[in-house]
């Protein structure tokens, strides 16, 4: 094996790692850390193998990722840890491997979802970020390219979570009592200055919230370019965000995601996400428009007829559309915006009969760490 001792780990293809895992070829490299696609040499199954050099400065990045997937152990649609080990100049771990990432089908799509598509992997987004605050951690780069489809069967559906590299864990046991970590002020910048919160840009502590911002541009991107994405310079950005409206952010979204801006905006570090909450006003988006989980994603659609396209662009009301009486249309009905509970539960029982549903409501009720 020929690597520098403190650059990204350079492993030769069919070389065997850990006695089971053959290099196939090399996905991607970054700093001192390279990807690779390898083989189980007994079951014949894909993985992808992530080295890192022993020498790198600051810590290991990959020993992080390994815990957390300890953590996730288990949990369904999550990246699953398969063996970790090390060896005298690099250490590596095993995990699922994943198909395409968001940010390339994005741009297969010329940059533009559909709402169907948008608010799918909306809900895709959350339960990952749930299942991840729930074991105690932060991601802190929430962004298309760290956001991947699987790469097989049904998961090749579900838009996953990875690159836990910049992930933070919220949470300590002080005498055997688990508890929030205190809040930091003039922290160090964490993110992508694209898709990070107005409140990172401040060097403020990331929480459970700081994500869901993440997850709310990422989503309105997939609309229309996001007010500040012409801009380079992160203190530009920044004040940018800070001035920028919510409703300018998600002009072209449907109206009900402002209901989930809102909510969001209520939340501070120590506060805990009502993730049922936003699933309802998702889910409310998907029935109130017929969308189902099964139908084909707009990447399923390259290059196929104007005609199997026309359920997903289905006309929908938008922040821009909706005018300023503070309401919003669901049927016949003339919904308040500020109070839609009782709606989105009726329309959540009334979108059960949804067969290829991924996700129940239970699947975002529950408060595992009890803050």
């Amino acid at each position: 094996m020929a690597q520098q001792d403190d650059g990204p780990v350079q492993l030769n293809l069919g070389k065997l790692i850990g006695k089971r895992w053959k290099i196939c070829s090399k996905l991607g490299e970054g700093g001192c850390g390279a990807v690779y696609k390898v083989e189980d040499i007994k079951t014949r199954a894909k993985a992808a193998l992530k080295a890192e050099s022993n020498f790198v400065s600051g810590g290991s990045v990959l020993k992080l990722e390994a815990q957390i997937l300890r953590r996730l152990s288990g949990r369904k649609h999550v990246a699953q840890l398969l063996h970790a080990g090390k060896k005298e100049r690099y250490c590596y771990m095993v995990m699922t491997l994943f198909g395409k990432s968001l940010d390339d089908i994005f741009r297969q799509c010329n940059k533009e979802f559909t709402y169907s598509t948008q608010v799918r992997i909306g809900i895709h987004i959350l339960y990952g970020l749930k299942q991840l605050h729930e074991v105690g951690y932060v991601h802190r780069d929430i962004k298309p390219a760290n956001l991947a489809l699987g790469s097989s069967g049904k998961e090749a559906k579900i838009v996953h979570l990875l690159d836990f590299g910049l992930s933070r864990e919220y949470i300590i046991v002080i005498d055997g009592k688990v508890q929030m970590r205190k809040e930091r002020t003039n922290t160090l910048f964490r993110g992508t200055v694209k898709y990070c919160s107005a409140n990172s840009h401040t060097r403020a502590e990331q929480g459970r919230p700081d994500d869901l911002w993440s997850m709310l541009y990422v989503l309105a991107e997939m609309r229309s370019p996001l007010p500040w994405s012409h801009l380079r310079e992160k203190r530009e950005v920044g004040k940018l965000k800070q001035s920028t409206s919510d409703a300018k952010v998600l002009a072209k979204c449907p109206v009900q995601m402002l209901e989930i801006v809102k909510h969001v905006r209520e939340l501070g570090y120590y506060n805990r996400p009502d993730y049922l909450k936003i699933y309802r006003i998702l889910n409310n988006i998907m029935a109130t428009y017929n969308y189902k989980f099964l139908d084909p994603y707009d990447w399923d659609l390259i290059n196929k007829p104007a005609s199997c396209k026309s359920n997903l662009r289905s006309k929908v009301k938008t922040v821009e559309d909706c005018s300023q009486d503070n309401t919003l249309e669901i049927g016949d009905k003339k919904i308040p915006t500020k109070d839609s509970k009782d709606v989105d539960r009726k329309v959540e029982d009334e979108g059960n009969a949804d067969e290829g549903a991924i996700y129940k409501a239970a699947d975002f009720a529950k408060n595992e760490l009890g803050f």
